[in-house]
């Protein structure tokens, strides 16, 4: 199991910390990457001559935007959207939803799965073709289009 040593900064404090790479890539990775994304957002802002506070008002206000964007039908249409995946992950096999699980939910590398596993990763491959066929074909027999890409 690897480790990576990560260091937090919060104002004049700072910490360093040992993490498992599968808590960096779950945790970590995503905060500093919304961490940097903001950061980029307010120097670009500051370039244009806003104050920290205007960022901060229009950053709230871009979010309570977001929140309400969606409209009562979307929310429906993404609720049903979302009971059906629940009954297609459902009607998988346990070994087949769990390694939906990890290689399309939390994107961990088929490579990786297999590492963890302890398999072939050719043959996980084919196991993850299968799950995403039965997938496919639940999702046709319930009415619902997808991207075939």
């Amino acid at each position: 199991m690897s480790f990576r040593k990560i260091t937090v900064k919060s104002g004049d404090e700072e910490s360093t910390l040992e993490v498992t790479e599968e808590e960096y890539l779950k945790y970590y990775r995503p905060w500093w990457q919304q961490k940097k994304h903001e950061q980029r957002n307010r120097e670009a802002m500051e370039q244009n001559d806003y104050t920290e506070e205007s960022y901060e008002e229009w950053k709230e206000n871009d979010m309570r935007t977001e929140l309400f964007a969606e409209s009562i039908e979307e929310l429906a249409e993404n609720r049903m959207l979302l009971g059906v995946l629940q009954d297609a992950m459902d009607s998988l096999l346990p070994e087949e939803r769990e390694l939906a699980m990890k290689v399309f939910g939390e994107e961990m590398p088929l490579a990786d799965y297999a590492d963890m596993k302890g398999k072939n990763p050719r043959t996980l491959s084919d196991h993850k073709r299968k799950a995403l066929s039965k997938m496919r074909k639940f999702f046709s027999e319930h009415g619902v289009e997808i991207d075939s890409r």
